[in-house]
C-alpha cells in the first residue's frame, strides 16, 4: 500500500467515525532533560488528561555547594493533578527514576514499568515512602494499555540496564514514539535485541512524531555492542595475578553479569562492596536477571582472608563519588581492603561530564599506591546510547513527519537535528525546545504555544525545594575565600572592648596584619554607627558592606561576613 494510500484510508475511518480529527491537538511540555544530562521527565496532555513519561534526577555541578541533587519543578503537574492518570518509566537509571519518589509524594496515580525498572522503584520508595501507597503495574514489550485518553504500546529497546523501553503513544490525531534512552545492539548479553520490526511497523503505518536521545549524537559511527567486552574482561582476568578490582554502575546488571562468567572461568570467587549495588544485585538475583553458582558469590568479609588471585570485588565509584567503596578504597578509608601493588583496578563506566575531576583524583591515589589501573577504556565499556549512525536508522524506521531530539546537552540536540535534515526532514518539522516550553502537536502542525518559568528544585539533606540564589552564592563565597566571625560587645554607645575576629578559610593566622587592620576598621565605623543612634540591625548591614569593602581592597577577596554585635547592660 502507498503512502498516499494510506493517508486516503486513515482518512476515511475518520470520517466514518464522524469526528473532526484536524482540530485534535496534543500538549507536550519537556519539563527535564533537554539542555543537560539528566531530570528526565515529560508531560503529554491529550483530551484533559495526562501522562508522564520518566522522572528522573540530575546531579549537582561545582557552582551548587552542598546540594545532593535536583529535581524536576513540580509545580506544574500538581496543579493539574487530577488530569494525571498515569506514569511511565522507561528504564531503572537514577536520571529517569530518581524524582519518582518526591512526585509521589506530591500526586497518586499509577506507575508502569517493566520487571527491573519496578524492582529498583520498589526500592527507591522505601526508602521516601509516599504517603499514599501507588499503585505499580508490570508492562512488558508489545503490551499494549489503555492510560485515559492514550493508547499506549511498549518496545524493546538496548541501553546499558536490562529491560529499557520506548513507548509509543497512540491518540486520535496521531502516534507519537518516545525512544527513551537506547542503543541498536545486535549482540547484547541476554540475547534480547532492540525491536526494529515494530519501529519499522509504525513507521509504515505512520509516525506525526519521534522523540529520540541525542545523547551520543555527536559520536560517529555505531555504539560498542555489550557483546563485544567479554573479551576485554577476560584479558584482564588471565593477565592479573592478584586480586582484581572491578568498579561499575549499580544498575549495570549486564557488566555484573559478565564479571560473575569470567569469574567462574578462572576460578575466582566474587565478593560485592556498596550499598546501592548489593541492593540491586539483589533485586537482579530475584527476578531471575542474573545466572550464577551459589558458592560464587562471598561475603566482602571473608574475601580479606582468601588468597589475592581467588578472588575479585564488584564495587561503586566508577564515577569517584565520594564515600562509594572505590573512593574509600583510593583514600585508604575502606573497612575491608587495602589497596597494593599486586592488585588490578578496572573502572567499567564511561566517566560522565563533570567528573573528570573527581575520577582522576581516584585513578590518581590508585596508582600512588601501586595499583594498575584500567579506566577509560573502550576494550571495558561501551556506551548505552545510540550513534549517528544508529540515530539514523531510528529516523528512517519510524519515518515520522515532525522530529524533537530529547536527552543531552543544546549540542547534542542540535547535532541530532542536524541529522534529521540529512535524511530529508525538513527544518521547519524539527521543534529544538527547552525545558518548561509549552508545545502543541497537531495533524498539521508541531509549534511552540507558551513556557512555564521554571525553578531549580534541590534536595540537600531532608530538605527538598527551591534554595534561594543567595544561599548558593553564600556557600560559594564560603568555598571560595571562607569566613570572618566578627563580635562586638557594646553598652549603649560605647564599644567595651576592641572586636574579635575569628577567621575560617580565610587567609591564615600569619596574616595578623590584615586582622588588625579589620579590627581597627570595624571599631571605628562601629563607633561611628553607635553615635549616629542607628538600630543593631542597621548597624550590621552597613558595617557588613564597608567591611567587606575594606577586606577586598586589602586582600582581594571576598569571604563571607558574619557579625554579631552583642549589646550589654551596665
Amino acid at each position: 500500500m502507498t503512502r498516499q494510500r494510506k493517508k486516503q484510508k486513515e482518512s476515511e475511518i475518520k470520517q466514518a467515525e464522524g469526528k473532526d480529527w484536524k482540530n485534535e491537538k496534543i500538549r507536550i511540555v519537556p519539563l527535564g532533560g533537554l539542555g543537560a544530562i539528566g531530570n528526565h521527565l515529560t508531560i503529554f496532555e491529550y483530551n484533559d488528561d495526562i501522562i508522564i513519561i520518566d522522572a528522573g534526577l540530575m546531579f549537582p555541578d561545582d557552582e551548587m555547594p552542598g546540594i545532593d541533587f535536583l529535581i524536576p519543578d513540580f509545580s506544574y503537574i500538581i496543579k493539574n493533578k487530577k488530569k494525571v492518570k498515569g506514569i511511565i518509566i522507561t528504564h531503572g537509571h537514577e536520571d529517569h527514576i530518581g524524582g519518582l519518589p518526591f512526585l509521589l509524594q506530591k500526586i497518586t496515580t499509577p506507575v508502569y514499568a517493566a520487571s527491573l525498572t519496578l524492582g529498583f522503584i520498589k526500592s527507591k520508595l522505601k526508602e521516601r515512602p509516599p504517603k499514599d501507597e501507588p499503585t505499580l503495574i508490570e508492562v512488558a514489550p508489545r503490551d499494549r494499555i489503555e492510560i485515559g485518553n492514550f493508547s499506549v504500546e511498549f518496545i524493546r529497546i538496548n541501553h546499558s540496564i536490562i529491560d529499557g523501553i520506548a513507548v509509543a503513544i497512540n491518540t486520535g490525531c496521531g502516534t507519537i514514539i518516545h525512544t527513551g534512552d537506547f542503543k541498536i545492539d545486535f549482540s547484547p548479553i541476554d540475547s534480547q535485541m532492540i525491536d526494529l520490526a515494530k519501529f519499522a511497523e509504525y513507521g509504515e503505518k505512520g509516525v506525526l512524531l519521534l522523540m529520540s536521545d541525542s545523547t551520543n549524537a555527536v559520536v560517529k559511527g555505531y555504539s560498542r555492542s555489550e557483546g563485544s567486552l567479554q573479551q576485554g574482561v577476560a584479558d584482564i582476568f588471565s593477565s592479573s595475578r592478584g586480586r582484581i578490582i572491578v568498579a561499575t554502575f549499580a544498575s549495570n546488571i549486564h557488566r555484573i553479569q559478565q564479571v560473575l562468567d569470567a569469574a567462574h572461568v578462572y576460578n575466582r570467587k566474587v565478593a560485592l562492596s556498596g550499598i546501592t549495588i548489593e541492593k540491586n544485585f539483589e533485586i537482579a538475583r530475584s527476578l531471575g536477571y542474573l545466572s550464577y553458582k551459589k558458592d560464587l558469590i562471598v561475603d566482602i568479609r571473608d574475601a580479606v582472608n582468601m588468597q589475592d588471585k581467588k578472588i575479585v570485588v564488584v564495587c561503586t565509584g566508577s564515577q569517584g563519588e565520594p564515600m562509594s567503596a572505590l573512593y574509600r578504597m583510593a583514600n585508604g578509608t575502606h573497612k575491608h581492603i587495602h589497596i597494593t601493588d599486586k592488585d588490578t583496578i578496572a573502572i567499567s563506566a564511561s566517566i560522565i561530564p563533570g567528573n573528570e575531576k573527581t575520577v582522576n583524583n581516584v585513578v590518581n591515589s590508585l596508582l600512588r599506591q601501586g595499583a594498575q589501573v584500567f579506566y577509560d577504556l573502550d576494550e571495558i565499556h561501551a556506551s548505552g546510547h545510540a550513534a549517528e549512525e544508529e540515530l539514523k536508522l531510528m529516523i528512517s524506521l519510524s519515518k515520522p513527519k515532525f522530529f524533537m531530539p530529547i536527552h543531552g546537552e543544546y549540542r547534542h540536540l542540535k547535532a541530532h537535528a542536524k541529522i534529521a535534515e540529512s535524511l530529508k526532514i525538513k527544518q521547519s518539522r524539527i521543534m529544538l525546545a527547552d525545558n518548561g516550553d509549552i508545545l502543541e502537536l497537531s495533524e498539521s502542525y508541531f509549534k511552540k504555544t507558551g513556557s512555564i518559568a521554571l525553578t531549580k528544585t534541590f534536595v540537600h539533606g531532608i530538605d527538598t525545594g527551591d534554595i534561594e540564589s543567595a544561599v548558593i552564592k553564600e556557600r560559594q563565597a564560603m568555598s571560595k575565600d571562607g569566613i570572618l566571625f566578627i563580635y562586638a560587645l557594646i553598652a549603649g554607645t560605647i564599644i567595651i572592648k576592641s572586636p574579635e575576629i575569628i577567621p575560617k578559610g580565610f587567609l591564615d593566622y600569619k596574616s595578623k596584619k590584615i586582622i588588625d587592620s579589620i579590627i581597627q576598621f570595624t571599631e571605628k565605623e562601629l563607633g561611628k554607627l553607635l553615635l549616629d543612634g542607628a538600630t543593631q540591625k542597621d548597624i550590621e548591614l552597613s558595617l557588613n558592606k564597608k567591611i567587606k569593602k575594606h577586606i577586598y581592597n586589602l586582600s582581594k577577596r571576598s569571604p563571607l561576613i558574619e557579625i554579631i554585635i552583642i549589646e550589654v547592660q551596665t
